[in-house]
């Protein structure tokens, strides 16, 4: 058994009631904090794996009737991000990122606001390791921090909407385990 270090966000910061559930509940593996109303649960929780620490420690906390809202993850990173963790020029970054330069097939961004694009870092780095032979590895743990919290975002988003949730589960049920989105390497 390894011990796994994560940080999950909570809808709000939690009451000394709640800390004292949170505690009954066998979250006493964690430590609570509270950043612009939000509360955090810092956790070193022992497990095989870290998506057994995860899910176990969500359960925990939600069994107390407290929402985990998010996994805390650096994997929304810009193309300034994108540059500095590559040793890059940010105009090489977005030469790639436009398909002006490599190979093409850059991941997408997940989300444009303002005129900046966010990306996947566990998805950028896959792609310069596979296409252009970087070094620019992301521990495993990584991808699965960012997996995580965006199942548990997008849970949040669609909690209202029962219907939502079933449709999201079925689309993302493998219908054949070799089966895998050209856009979503292994």
């Amino acid at each position: 058994m390894s011990s796994h270090e994560f940080t999950l966000i909570l809808d709000h910061a939690p009451s000394g009631e709640e800390l004292d559930a949170l505690f009954e509940a066998g979250c006493d593996d964690s430590t609570p904090e509270t950043v612009a109303g939000n509360g955090r649960l810092h956790f070193d929780r022992a497990a095989d794996t870290l998506l057994q620490a995860l899910t176990s420690a969500i359960r925990d906390v939600e069994s107390t009737g407290l929402a985990v809202c998010a996994v805390a993850s650096d994997d929304l990173v810009s193309l300034k991000d994108i540059a500095a963790r590559t040793a890059r020029t940010y105009e090489s970054a977005r030469l790639l990122a436009s398909g002006k330069r490599g190979p093409g097939g850059f991941p997408p961004p997940v989300t444009t606001a303002d005129g900046w694009s966010l990306y996947s870092w566990a998805q950028v780095s896959q792609w310069l390791r596979t296409n252009l032979l970087t070094e620019t590895a992301v521990e495993p743990d990584h991808k699965i921090l960012a997996a995580v919290d965006h199942l548990v975002r997008a849970r949040c988003l669609l909690e209202d909407h029962e219907h939502g949730l079933t449709v999201l589960v079925d689309l993302l049920t493998p219908r054949d385990p070799q089966e895998q989105p050209a856009n979503c390497p292994a």
